[in-house]
């Protein structure tokens, strides 16, 4: 007799040799009831795992822009796909110049704050992801000779279209008046305010040195706000004052082309400083190419280079061309760093912007006595004095941290305490008799929100710059507080900023060339 094997699987049916019984049938039937119940399962997760993979690539309702290989050039093109979006968004402008998506989840004006991140009571604010209609993959661009230099790091590949046809866009170049002989140059801007302020200036280096007439991109909403917005620099700079100074010509975007109403056309720009092959254009270009309807091809030049004298010379072939492109400005090294000297210094701010810091001192200062001024034979009133603060926080922690540890940390992120020696030198410099009268009232400009922080400010007598309660926003629309900002720290009898930080660099050069004062850099 056969011994019975030690383990017996629970549910394995037992035979006999020549009759089923009633129960073993049973047992079958919910044998294979499982079964196909289990194949069921796995074919239903199979089938969910593609629909998962392919739809985005075959969905009507997607707005998505992909980037598509051109087979011919070996270059990555990012495009619009012109498929069918019932929630299609309309760009919108208002009085403030101000144009962005205004789809659902983009912030109204009275959303940001001065660098967006931060809400009034320190927590953090819900910000929109980053543009959905832009592949958020990195594709590295090759191109089309040896020289381009390519990201190994990057290992993502654009992806396949398959048997989508190719949409013909019209050039932009081709929506210029052909009847003028005006030959124009631009660029893509690049990161935030400030960085793009450079890029601007840059630009106008290289449209002074090829003998063209800049187009200037608006400022364009950054990682650091995402916004979705945009606003010309003729909102908060002197642009024909700039150009009776410098003899530079230079045109916004919004005067050759309605954002509204314009259709998908094709900009193809030449990489320079790497960005569009080994670096790909960041958040801000890819912003500004989706609010202003344009398509990109990015090619290389002959050579990829970053000093000015070397991308306008490489920029010579085409000279006869009506319009040049550039993927990157701000990246471009100037010899001696002249583009402030020849260029920034004589971007004044408007008669508005002025004139609305100036509204906002009278409201909460004393207006000093009219004096005589000897050379309009007049009496004036002086403009009050004060001092102005810029202290950068939040965001600007963590890379603080990082890169300026220990001692070095006070030129990056210094304390309020630390601050506010600083500004007893500085009063009683100003009012050595250490009367009340002469010490000078303290403005802050700052992005601080946390409320013990700001706590300190008030018991140190300091008023830091509200533009939720100014209003700022509302009257010169989402860039309105950083440029308000700017209008402060220009015009301050003294100004304390932060060493590492460009935007209060920018403060410090406005202050040398305007007033003949230096800066008091922590």
């Amino acid at each position: 007799m056969a011994t019975s094997p030690k383990f017996r699987p629970a549910l394995l049916p037992r035979y006999s040799s020549n009759t089923t019984t009633t129960a073993s049938k049973r047992y079958s039937q919910r044998q294979l009831i499982l079964l196909v119940s289990f194949i069921l399962l796995i074919t239903s997760g199979a089938m969910l795992v593609f629909h998962v993979i392919v739809s985005p690539l075959l969905s009507s309702s997607s707005n998505a822009v992909g980037c598509a290989k051109d087979a011919d050039y070996a270059i990555i093109r990012w495009r619009q796909s012109y498929r069918s979006n019932e929630q299609g968004t309309k760009l919108e402008s208002n009085n403030n110049g101000v144009y962005g998506s205004r789809d659902a989840g983009s912030p109204s004006n009275n959303d940001i704050d001065y660098h967006g991140r931060y809400g009034q009571q320190g927590e953090r604010k819900q910000v929109p992801e980053e543009l959905p209609s832009y592949d958020s993959r990195e594709p590295s661009i090759q191109g089309r000779n040896s020289n381009s230099d390519v990201d190994s790091t990057d290992n993502t590949t654009p992806e396949d279209d398959g048997e989508q046809e190719e949409e013909e866009y019209t050039p932009f170049e081709d929506t210029l008046d052909q009847e003028d002989d005006v030959q124009y140059v631009t660029y893509l801007p690049y990161a935030g305010i400030t960085n793009q302020f450079y890029g601007m200036l840059r630009g106008m280096e290289v449209a002074k040195a090829l003998g063209r007439t800049l187009i200037i991109p608006p400022i364009t909403a950054s990682s650091h706000d995402k916004s979705k917005q945009n606003q010309p620099w003729s909102k908060f700079l002197d642009l024909e004052r700039f150009q009776e100074l410098t003899g530079a010509k230079v045109i916004e975007f919004h005067k050759l082309r309605d954002a509204e109403l314009a259709e998908y056309s094709q900009l193809d720009c030449k990489i320079t400083c790497g960005f569009g092959s080994k670096r790909t254009i960041d958040f801000t270009a890819k912003g500004f190419l989706k609010q202003w309807k344009f398509n990109v091809t990015l090619s290389p030049l002959q050579i990829d280079a970053t000093k000015l004298d070397t991308i306008t010379r490489v920029l010579g072939p085409y000279k006869r061309d009506k319009f040049i492109c550039i993927s990157n400005t701000y990246k471009i090294s100037v010899q001696d760093k002249s583009e402030w000297d020849r260029f920034g210094q004589h971007l004044h701010f408007t008669p508005e912007l002025e004139d609305f810091v100036q509204e906002f001192l009278d409201r909460n200062l004393v207006k000093p006595e009219p004096v005589y001024d000897p050379k309009s034979r007049q009496e004036v009133v002086p403009t009050q004095k004060y001092i102005a603060i810029h202290i950068r926080r939040g965001d600007f922690a963590q890379y603080c941290e990082s890169n300026f540890p220990g001692p070095k940390m006070v030129h990056c992120f210094p304390t309020t305490e630390q601050i506010a020696q600083r500004i007893d030198k500085i009063q009683s410099q100003y009012s050595p008799s250490g009367s009340l009268a002469e010490v000078m009232p303290v403005f802050v400009a700052t992005n601080e929100r946390r409320p013990e922080e700001l706590k300190k400010f008030a018991n140190l007598g300091w008023k830091y710059l509200d533009h939720e309660q100014m209003g700022t926003a509302e009257t010169l629309g989402v860039f309105g507080p950083m440029m308000v900002d700017q209008v402060f720290m220009a015009h301050a009898q003294a100004l304390v900023g932060i060493q590492m930080s460009t935007f209060s660099r920018v403060g410090a050069l406005r202050q040398r060339d305007w007033h003949r004062r230096q800066i008091e850099y922590m």
